[in-house]
């Protein structure tokens, strides 16, 4: 992943503090040159970077083994994309479901994460709360090798306990 996003960088003007989006992540450069020195998200708090890329590049291998398994091609969306989120839903709920639909607008992933037999009112628009799937992904890990499946797609987490960071 590291070399993937210098490859890119090799042939653009860069400078330091800028932040670079290529597929689901983003990344800052730390220092520019050749190659520059970068960093990716850490995945731990919000907007915290690290030059240890082992976090992303584990969230990347899942994302391509999740896709391999169900036979899928990429539905690309990014991290500071939104979902809408049930307020019943809580990182680690055991009743956990995401679903995928098709986005409204650039910011939406068209991701709905809720829990089955969901107590809140749906016809409510104040039991729904917009969050980026980035601080979605670092409150629940679970969530991270999913983003990627395409519209049409509903994964009961339950069945999907195994992804740990």
């Amino acid at each position: 992943m590291k070399s993937d996003i210098e490859a890119y960088l090799s042939g653009r003007q860069h400078r330091a503090g800028e932040t670079v989006q290529l597929g689901w992540f983003v990344f800052r450069i730390a220092e520019a040159g050749s190659p520059p020195r970068i960093e990716s998200l850490d995945f731990r708090q919000i907007a915290s970077f690290t030059d240890d890329f082992h976090m992303a590049e584990k969230i990347a291998a899942s994302q391509t083994d999740t896709l391999r398994s169900f036979g899928v091609s990429e539905c690309p969306c990014t991290l500071q994309q939104t979902a809408l989120v049930s307020v019943s839903y809580t990182p680690g709920h055991p009743d956990a479901f995401l679903q995928r639909q098709e986005s409204t607008d650039a910011n939406d992933s068209g991701w709905y994460v809720g829990i089955l037999d969901d107590p809140a009112d749906m016809a409510d628009v104040e039991t729904f709360s917009r969050r980026s799937l980035y601080e979605l992904t670092i409150h629940d890990m679970r969530l991270a090798p999913f983003w990627l499946l395409p519209a049409q797609t509903t994964i009961p987490l339950r069945d999907h306990t195994s992804f740990q960071l």
